[in-house]
């Protein structure tokens, strides 16, 4: 994802040993709410305590 030139996530860098990527505002258009909300979803989840992101999926609906 974030090695695609063409992708709106990119890193540098400065932040090398970081668990995060960038976006790039101008491309911010580019991506649907629905995929904007995953990747949010998807980051949080990853640094999530166990227990905090198992109540977190609990709670949610099932699509």
């Amino acid at each position: 994802m974030v090695q695609d030139a063409a992708s709106p996530f990119f890193t540098t860098p400065h932040f090398d040993g970081h668990p995060s990527i960038l976006l790039r505002a101008s491309m911010v258009g580019d991506l649907t709410l629905q995929e904007l909300i995953e990747v949010v979803q998807d980051a949080w989840l990853a640094r999530a305590s166990p227990t905090r992101a198992a109540a977190w999926l609990g709670g949610q609906r099932r699509t």
